[in-house]
């Protein structure tokens, strides 16, 4: 059995909910006011058996104009339009409006149903067909039309002819809808005894199992939930797939938790937003920084219009909208904008579109956002990767970071990457991150002027350690990208530009204090004097007093410290033999005593307090002694 979800469209008392009853039996007005009023209010939802092979969900929408927002709501994610136009009135204002949200929302084929041929003759009926047939041709959607009337049954089996036809020219598509993620958007929730929370919506892509864990994401939570039972029409049903309405028992979940507008998916990647870049098409002129409610599914908001590059939209273009309330959306969603107080053509319908972009960065420069996002709708993923490697350059976009954000699927956009990484033009990373070439080139120029730094204001050092390095070009760019120019600097197409020792990255070419006298003989100094002072140590004034270069002393300390030559504690620089001879002594004394008072060390070491407190604070951090005591004879144990 194959499925199909379809819509009614049409101004209100034009006969929608009269014509769903008529071909499937079902009355879709299930409220008591509906009934009394005798007007649909809230969407309505009928199973139709059409032919042997097809089951079709109907989403029967309000036709009054303050309602709107259900029959944009109804028609997201259908297949089929099925406008009703009444033969006495033919197009109305809700028509167009009605006509109008379809078309914004990716509906491109319709089934005209003029109504009421009991009450008006045919050639009257025939006229409105036409008119509501080239209104549908006017914003691209392709309409047939047929004639009938629910009360005689007139022109109803060509009507079913009809949309069975248009449906099965619509089935290619809606095949390749199944095989995307999970995506519903919650309109009803319910409370089932002994079953507990319901959710009901069109399934507009994926397959959901019986026994699937699901996300239940909402504007400002996210919840986890399991498929414990699914209904199609009211029959259970182990496994469904889009396009078709589904009702799912959400294990793991209370119905208080839940709302409409909601999205059930698998999806990793989707996520709250609170700003879109968006392909949109004006029905009016819209002006930066007006406000209009956005509809995406069964949710919606209020949205601020900001034009990338323009002041003033009159023609299709790109736009950033910024929400005032987070909702769940995913590239390549549909949108209709409404405005309070707009009255054009199409009604309070003032635009609508396509999202580009569902998690555009906060910044934007506009040359590189237009790049992106212009290759992004005309659907060249290689362009579109190009431009959103030099968008985030010298960082490197990652797979996760793609995933459902973009109009191009986040497959298409790695193949992208990968095509581009074989042409020289991106770098590929782990984790299917691209950073781009030049970005690389100019991070690794960046690094070597890092080291050749080092060198010249520390020429006794090994050369600059490799963490240091990281940390530093870590600040202009990400772990991903780092890793990628360390691994050009070191095993890249040059790799006697740079050598790696141990934990130390220098210039081939450095020599260190070979190639410099007077650094050398600060070394040879400063090793020398504080060999000879052993326990007594030395600071770096005594260091200068003693014929050590100030220039290079710092450095030399430095090279001695990193060689283990030298023990650097407080102001004074011990000798490290000399240190270790003393920690062998400390290690004896607690073979047979568990306390070392300050005066027992000056006594074992001929130490005066002045090296005996450094010194022993060194000893702590070792956890060689522990510190007992805050008296003036201090005592310490050995440590644990």
């Amino acid at each position: 059995m194959r499925h199909a979800v379809i819509g009614t469209a049409g101004h209100v008392d034009h006969g929608k909910t009269s014509l769903v009853h008529a071909l499937t039996g079902v009355m879709t007005d299930r409220l008591p006011e509906e009934q009394r009023r005798g007007i649909t209010i809230e969407l309505g939802f009928a199973p139709w058996k059409l032919g042997e092979d097809w089951l079709v969900s109907v989403i029967d929408a309000p036709g009054h104009r303050r309602l709107v927002h259900h029959m944009i709501a109804g028609a997201s994610g259908i297949d089929l339009v099925l406008l009703v136009v009444a033969a006495d009135e033919g197009v109305m204002p809700q028509t167009r409006e009605h006509v109008a949200a379809c078309r914004l929302l990716g509906v491109r084929r319709a089934v005209v149903a003029v109504t009421k041929l009991d009450r008006a003759d045919e050639e009257l009926g025939e006229l409105a067909g036409e008119e509501a047939r080239e209104l549908c041709a006017a914003h691209g959607i392709t309409a047939t039309v047929v004639c009938c009337s629910s009360v005689t049954g007139a022109g109803l089996d060509a009507l079913r002819a009809e949309v069975e036809r248009a449906v099965s020219e619509g089935d290619a598509a809606a095949s390749t809808r199944a095989g995307r993620r999970v995506r519903l958007a919650v309109d009803r929730v319910l409370a089932v005894r002994g079953a507990g929370a319901v959710v009901t919506g069109t399934l507009v892509a994926g397959v959901v199992r019986v026994g699937a864990e699901l996300r239940v994401l909402g504007g400002a939570r996210e919840l986890a939930a399991t498929a414990r039972g699914l209904q199609v029409h009211g029959q259970a049903c182990e496994r469904a797939t889009a396009p078709t309405r589904l009702a799912i028992n959400l294990a793991g979940v209370s119905q208080h938790e839940l709302e409409r507008g909601m999205i059930i998916t698998d999806d990793p990647g989707a996520q709250p937003t609170r700003m879109l870049d968006v392909w949109l098409e004006p029905m009016v002129p819209l002006r930066r920084g007006a406000d209009a409610a956005v509809f995406v599914g069964t949710a919606r908001t209020t949205a601020r219009i900001q034009p990338i590059g323009l002041a003033l939209l009159t023609e299709p273009g790109l736009v950033r909208l910024r929400l005032a309330t987070p909702l769940v959306v995913v590239g390549g969603d549909r949108f209709v904008l409404r405005g309070a107080e707009v009255d054009g053509p199409a009604g309070a319908v003032c635009g609508g579109g396509v999202v580009l972009d569902a998690r555009p960065s906060r910044t934007m420069r506009a040359q590189k956002r237009v790049e992106l996002l212009d290759a992004m709708r005309k659907g060249e993923a290689e362009l579109a990767m190009k431009a959103l490697a030099d968008e985030v350059a010298p960082r490197s976009s990652s797979h996760e970071s793609r995933e459902s954000r973009f109009l191009i699927e986040g497959e298409a956009l790695l193949e992208a990457g990968r095509a581009r990484s074989l042409a020289g033009e991106l770098v590929l990373l782990e984790r299917a991150a691209f950073v781009t070439r030049s970005a690389v080139d100019a991070l690794a120029k960046f690094g070597l002027s890092i080291v050749r730094a080092r060198h010249q204001t520390a020429p006794l050092d090994a050369g600059l350690e490799l963490e240091t390095l990281r940390a530093q070009l870590t600040q202009k760019s990400d772990a991903a990208s780092v890793t990628a120019v360390l691994f050009e600097l070191t095993r890249g197409p040059d790799p006697k530009l740079v050598v790696v020792e141990g934990r130390f990255m220098r210039l081939a070419s450095f020599r260190g204090a070979t190639s410099d006298s007077a650094a050398t003989a600060a070394l040879t100094r400063a090793r020398e004097f504080i060999v000879k002072a052993a326990l007594n140590g030395v600071s770096e004034n005594e260091l200068v007093a003693a014929g050590v270069a100030e220039k290079f002393m710092r450095a030399a300390l430095a090279s001695l410290e990193r060689a283990s030559a030298v023990v650097h504690a407080e102001k004074l620089w011990f000798d490290a033999a000399a240190v270790e001879a003393l920690g062998a002594r400390i290690r004896a004394h607690f073979l047979g005593a568990e306390i070392l008072t300050i005066v027992g060390m000056k006594e074992m070491a001929g130490l005066s307090r002045k090296q005996a407190i450094p010194l022993l604070e060194h000893f702590d951090r070792l956890r060689l002694t522990r510190r007992l005591g805050n008296g003036s004879d201090r005592g310490r144990g050995a440590a644990t």
